[in-house]
């Protein structure tokens, strides 16, 4: 669980680094997966694609990459009937998130920590529950305050209902 594809998650005022690629779903349903040029993100997917949950709803907001004959790729390509985003009601299953740090682009594919940031078990595009790990930025007071105080456990936060505890 450590490759981070390019998919990126936009939840509760945080950028995640998304390990799942829910398109990949959507491709499946379809019976194809469009022809895009494999250059300038991990994996050869030739796309990096943006998400967002918002009010317990999963959508997809952007596409950056390539077709086959290196025309940008956007939403509007794949989705020419939609509006500014799409509900993702073909995914169900679990995304995992690291969170994403300042200057951390969709295709630079950083290595995240070992243990996810961000659990989340979505049913036909519907959030039915969610984890998420409070960490400070290194060098912080929060963070150094969080090392001292938990002595090395991590604070985590789940509930179903899409409240958050910092434990």
């Amino acid at each position: 669980m450590s490759a981070h594809h390019g998919d990126t998650l936009a939840f509760r005022d945080r950028r995640f680094l998304l390990v799942e690629q829910p398109l990949e779903a959507y491709f499946g349903l379809i019976g194809q997966r469009p022809r895009l040029h494999g250059g300038g993100c991990p994996e050869g997917r030739g796309y990096a694609a943006s998400w967002e949950i918002d009010d317990g709803w999963l959508y997809l907001v952007g596409l950056a990459g390539q077709w086959a004959d290196h025309s940008p790729v956007t939403l509007h390509n794949l989705f020419p009937f939609a509006g500014e985003r799409v509900f993702a009601t073909w995914f169900s299953g679990t995304v995992h998130g690291f969170r994403q740090d300042d200057g951390d682009e969709g295709c630079n594919g950083t290595a995240p920590r070992r243990y996810p940031d961000l659990v989340l078990t979505i049913v036909q595009g519907r959030v039915s529950s969610s984890s998420v790990v409070h960490r400070g930025t290194p060098g912080s007071a929060e963070a150094q305050g969080d090392a001292a105080a938990a002595s090395g456990r991590e604070a985590l936060a789940s509930a179903a209902d899409g409240s958050s505890l910092l434990i």
